[in-house]
């Protein structure tokens, strides 16, 4: 790609990449390399290999130093060192990617044809597999908003056939593949690509409209900073006594808030008037964890075998745990019982 200095070059590049736009301000574009095909690439491998393309484990490097060799002799009685073709191909993609785009590359037969049946039979299930990723995050199961996904490449396990004419028809796929595979792959990736980044939950925020005296005003201050509400302004009434008060509050903190302003402000606070005003990020990580001895003194030691927070004082925890359960989704907090029948309650001895 070449370089783009100025903001109206770098949109119109975006623009022209891009596959689809939903209405949360979730985008997908592809890069060049796949448009043109350098990053598209079929996997062909030994007839013994298993015919899939390589995925690296959780924890497992890149690349090793007895990898980077491809067939190395020992000694002229030796056999070759077999590698992993699927790996190979996998490294040498990732290479590509990072490279850039580089229109001299001519591409082999196999990836020729990979990239045909990619953009003829395949690339329709983009747009469903993106709108299905973004339609439910991985932590509540709820929309996902203001998320750039970029496909950088593609890699289809094919096989060659043993008449060979020297054309792309040598080649075809491996495994059959639809469309509906093609979605859930899509799916799992932009899923499980939320997770390695941290995850902040968007929080609906309420605008609300009242009307106070002056002897309520510190009732209500107390009430609004306690739900995390914003005052935006405080205007006198002209003719009475009353202070007109609009400010923003979490729709979280909106319930039950009638009547704890009434009880505090013994009737000195009318009613407030709640419509929507916006979204708004909770600048909370809730896969916090305290490490420090002064964050452990202050928060506690770590619960449920030290891969999660206590969630003390963690909104966006909280929230997690409680849309989850009213889905009736897994929550770690909660204890599952195994075995309900072996359960006893054991007598207090006098």
């Amino acid at each position: 790609m070449k370089n783009l200095d100025a903001p109206e070059d770098i949109f119109k590049k975006l623009l022209e990449l891009s596959a689809s736009i939903d209405k949360d301000g979730n985008a997908i574009i592809e890069s060049e390399g796949l448009n043109s095909g350098l990053c598209v690439k079929g996997v062909v491998c030994r007839p013994k290999e298993p015919k899939e393309v390589f995925v690296p484990r959780a924890g497992e490097s890149s690349q090793t130093e007895a990898d980077e060799s491809k067939e190395e002799k020992a000694g002229e009685n030796d056999a070759p060192v077999k590698t992993n073709i699927a790996k190979e191909d996998y490294e040498d993609i990732k290479k590509r990617i990072s490279d850039g785009n580089d229109p001299d590359i001519k591409l082999p037969l196999k990836d020729t044809k990979t990239f045909k049946l990619w953009k003829n039979e395949f690339r329709g299930s983009l747009i469903g597999g993106f709108q299905s990723g973004c339609a439910s995050g991985p932590l509540c199961e709820e929309p996902v908003r203001g998320v750039l996904v970029v496909l950088e490449g593609v890699e289809i396990a094919m096989f060659e056939r043993r008449k060979k004419t020297g054309t792309e028809d040598d080649y075809g796929i491996a495994n059959p593949i639809t469309g509906g595979m093609v979605v859930a792959a899509l799916r799992t990736g932009i899923r499980t690509a939320l997770l390695t980044r941290p995850a902040r939950l968007m929080e609906g925020h309420l605008k609300l409209t009242l009307h106070s005296s002056l002897s309520g005003l510190g009732p209500l201050y107390e009430v609004l900073s306690k739900r995390r509400g914003k005052v935006l302004s405080d205007t006198m009434v002209e003719g009475t006594d009353l202070i007109s008060i609009e400010a923003t509050l979490p729709q979280f903190e909106s319930f039950g808030l009638t009547s704890e302003l009434m009880k505090k402000s013994s009737g000195e606070v009318t009613a407030p008037e709640l419509i929507f005003s916006h979204w708004e990020m909770l600048d909370e990580d809730p896969f916090w964890i305290p490490i420090t001895l002064e964050d452990r003194a202050l928060y506690g030691e770590i619960v449920n075998n030290g891969d999660i927070s206590t969630g003390l004082a963690n909104n966006a925890l909280k929230f997690i745990r409680l849309v989850r359960n009213r889905k009736g989704l897994i929550v770690d907090s909660h204890k599952i019982v195994v075995a309900a029948e072996k359960q006893r309650t054991l007598a207090r001895k006098k």
